[in-house]
């Protein structure tokens, strides 16, 4: 057997390692393109050489560039100061002072931190970027900002081959197309997917100053969940869990919430609830769907149910309606019409003079009740109409024999709270 072949390919693998071995050590070479004066020094028992004055440094794709540097030759760390300038590839970073490592390939920057590298721009006290992931950390007065949206947070982590940022701790972001702010203490943004999620106490805040010269008119919305899609033929935000919002005279709970922000529509599942004014309504889903940011109308599908107290001074008494779907209309006055269809079923109080005298109760394929400023002014019944009335001795203190099927008042909904607009700095940041 010959021993040529396998001395040969020992002595490949060897120049391989030693060629391999060769390239690694150019590649961790720091080179000095420029600087007005060189003195060599010893600190710390270590040699180094300071730089004074236009200092220019290179590292493969990375170029630096500073006022003063101090490079020390055993591990070839740089300490930079004064007007640091790094660029690499399409990246910019600049600070006042920071420390480049050689062997990491890591720039740390201190006091004030600029990165921009044409997508995002980001400022922060503190700043890290390692080259070779290219991942950038950020902390302690993070500003994150493009086109569409500022982003302010306690730290982040952007990684730019993905283009994914992770916000941690106060996350703040204002989108300005759409006029929205989100809270939360957790925050991730996947820009390739066009797709964002907030977790941690999240809370949407939209402020429409043009809404009426006096009025502002403001939607918050609260839920345990709060994700965004961005693409360009569906635009919408989704609301999962514990789902409260609050606009105006209007509010509603809910398990999951999808916004359509170009649409502007609601939809609300899992057990939704809906109140206007003194009027709750439920089903199986609602949708609720704005005209120019005003409320237009709201459609309840299955098991649909709308209730109202009937007068304030008697509030055991509560006109309801009930049937498979249900439908209000709204105008510049509030609600103008009611429809429900599908075994539609009617209670409502009668009062002469203020005082209570009895009530009606109707069904039929169809009801449809209409408001005039304010004020239930008719009551219509189509198909199959049943209907009977029941005098004031039958209804006095018996109220709750009048409960329709799927009955029931819910005493507490959602209100707006101080800290919908004042964040919560409950986190704190650590690293």
């Amino acid at each position: 057997m010959s021993l040529i072949r396998p001395t040969r390919w020992f002595l490949f693998v060897v120049i391989l390692i030693v060629a391999r071995a060769s390239l690694v050590a150019q590649s961790n070479v720091i080179t000095i393109e420029r600087a007005d004066s060189l003195i060599g020094r010893q600190i710390d028992g270590e040699q180094a050489q300071e730089l004074v004055g236009n200092v220019a440094l290179t590292q493969d794709r990375v170029h630096v560039a500073c006022d003063h540097a101090i490079q020390f030759k055993s591990s070839g760390n740089v300490q930079l100061m004064g007007n640091v300038v790094i660029v690499e590839d399409s990246l910019t970073m600049r600070f006042p002072r920071g420390i480049y490592y050689r062997d990491e390939r890591r720039a740390v920057a201190y006091d004030s931190v600029h990165l921009d590298d044409g997508r995002m721009v980001l400022t922060a006290r503190f700043g890290e970027y390692l080259v070779n992931p290219k991942r950038a950390f950020f902390r302690t007065n993070v500003v994150a900002r493009d086109a569409e949206s500022r982003l302010t947070s306690d730290s982040l982590v952007y990684y730019r081959l993905e283009q994914r940022v992770v916000a941690f701790s106060n996350v703040e972001i204002k989108s300005f197309p759409d006029n929205l702010t989100i809270r939360g203490h957790h925050f991730e943004s996947f820009r390739k997917q066009d797709y964002s999620r907030m977790t941690e106490s999240p809370v949407l805040v939209q402020i429409d100053t043009a809404a009426n010269e006096f009025r502002i008119d403001t939607l918050v919305v609260r839920s345990r969940v709060m994700e965004a899609y961005r693409g360009d033929s569906t635009r919408k935000l989704i609301a999962t869990d514990s789902v409260e919002i609050i606009r105006r005279d209007l509010a509603s709970t809910a398990g999951l919430a999808v916004f359509y922000t170009q649409q502007d529509s609601i939809l609300l599942r899992k057990k939704p609830v809906v109140w206007y004014e003194r009027t709750q309504v439920s089903g199986d889903s609602i949708d609720v769907f704005l005209l120019k940011q005003k409320l237009d109308r709201v459609r309840v599908m299955g098991s649909a149910m709308a209730i109202s107290q009937s007068d304030s001074l008697r509030k055991e008494r509560f006109d309801q309606i009930t049937g498979d779907e249900l439908m209000m209309r709204f105008g510049e006055s509030g609600l103008q019409r009611l429809d429900v269809v599908n075994q539609a079923i009617s209670v409502y109080h009668l009062y002469e003079d203020s005082l209570a005298n009895g009530l009606n109760k109707t069904s039929g394929d169809r009801i449809t009740m209409l408001w005039e400023e304010k004020k239930l002014s008719s009551i219509r019944v189509y198909g199959g109409i049943e209907g009977q009335y029941f005098p004031e001795n039958l209804v006095q203190g018996k109220e709750t024999d009048f409960a329709l099927a799927g009955f029931v008042w819910r005493e507490s909904k959602p209100v707006l709270k101080d800290s919908d607009f004042t964040f919560p700095r409950k986190r704190t940041n650590k690293k």
